[in-house]
């Protein structure tokens, strides 16, 4: 599943944009998420986080997030053998 995590015009880790994260489900995409970026008061460090299919109904995609798009994307990944 992917999340995106979005950011405002100023006072975070980005101006505009967001994190693509992809994991397994939204409370592990927090986790990595703030492996990166640091919660602050015990909120997550972001303007906002939406699921794939939220995302995609915003139009945040093709016209971008305060002038930006995606600014990293970070994976969760388990290989079982």
């Amino acid at each position: 599943m992917k999340f995106y995590f979005t950011y405002s015009s100023s006072g975070m880790a980005y101006k505009g944009g967001w994190t693509e994260v992809e994991a397994p489900s939204i409370t592990i995409a927090v986790q990595a998420f703030t492996a990166f970026h640091r919660a602050v008061n015990g909120i997550t460090a972001c303007s906002d986080i939406y699921t794939e299919s939220e995302f995609r109904k915003t139009g945040m995609l093709d016209g971008g997030n305060f002038g930006a798009k995606t600014r990293e994307k970070i994976t969760i990944t388990r290989e079982l053998f």
